[in-house]
């Protein structure tokens, strides 16, 4: 169902879009990890995308999540010529509430400022993006990495382990891997266990499709732990998703090594692994491999 907004009329993300969009979202690198065409199609469903081109190549993103509450929009991405700009805004202003533009990253702001200047700013540390140097994960050097390197000796030590690329003929497999982070996932987090499965799921249907890669490790001959991942720009690939068996010690390290280590092998000299969703238990983790840096994420509410 298309959506009304903005004088625009936005359409449902399918992957027919995807050579259009995916082109155009290259010709635009962003450094924030829901700007790839994969992470905007496999999230639809929870953040009911859809998407309007203005002018050929600027990309507004409608978002609802849950689809629960009015739509907003998504950080525009493209041109952004200042003619669509104030088109934008004057649209804007005749809305009954004020408009939000949500997942804007710092880069966007300094480029754009005048046209962040209409709106009141607010960081948005729950979804701020966790970059690492690839170098870092894949070699764990150093005093700081003494413990996942531990770890990973221990799963040697206990597990008869092997890692082979994933590709279509394996996707379904992945779904064996019992997962318990229902266990860790707090009530206060953003994304439900369910919705991100649902996210998970559509990634292994269209991984081919998708264009996207990762790893299955396996531990005596059965999937134990996997990893997708994509690339966000010239210098950085995001991981989407990486799942492992928490009743075994030491396979999520043995994982997130191995997807640096191909990353790396590929010339990315950083890997974005996205937020923490405001889970305690993810944040812990997420800073325990000694992120280079937090690319924040804002959230722009129109001033009255």
């Amino acid at each position: 169902m298309d959506v009304d907004l903005l004088g625009l009329s936005f359409t449902p993300i399918e992957i027919g879009d995807r050579a259009r969009l995916a082109d155009l979202l290259e010709r635009y690198p962003q450094p924030l990890s829901d700007y790839t065409f994969a992470s905007l199609l496999v999230w639809s469903p929870v953040y009911h995308y859809h998407h309007a081109l203005v002018e050929g190549d600027t990309l507004f993103v409608s978002s609802m999540f849950g689809g629960q509450r009015r739509p907003s929009l998504l950080q525009p991405v493209g041109q952004f010529p200042e003619t669509v700009q104030e088109i934008l805004l004057q649209r804007a202003r005749e809305l009954p509430e004020p408009l939000r533009i949500e997942s804007v990253s710092e880069e966007f702001l300094l480029t754009h400022a005048g046209f962040a200047a209409h709106f009141e700013v607010a960081p948005v540390r729950d979804s701020a993006n966790y970059i690492y140097t690839a170098a870092d994960l894949a070699g764990l050097p150093g005093r700081r990495y003494a413990g996942k390197r531990n770890l990973i000796a221990q799963a040697s030590r206990l597990h008869s382990w092997s890692v082979e690329p994933l590709d279509p003929s394996r996707t379904d497999q992945c779904m064996e891997v019992a997962d318990d982070i229902a266990a860790k996932r707090t009530t206060d987090a953003a994304v439900t266990l369910e919705q991100e499965t649902h996210a998970l799921e559509c990634a292994l249907r269209l991984f081919a499709p998708l264009g996207l890669q990762g790893l299955v490790l396996r531990v005596a001959g059965r999937p134990g732990a996997f990893s997708i991942f994509d690339r966000l720009n010239p210098t950085t690939a995001v991981v989407l998703f990486e799942r492992a068996l928490r009743t075994e010690k030491g396979l999520y390290q043995v994982i997130n090594r191995e997807t640096a280590r191909v990353i790396e092998g590929q010339g990315f000299s950083l890997i974005n692994r996205e937020e923490d969703l405001g889970d305690p238990g993810l944040r812990k983790a997420k800073l325990s491999y000694e992120p280079t840096r937090l690319e924040m994420k804002y959230t722009l509410t129109l001033r009255a």
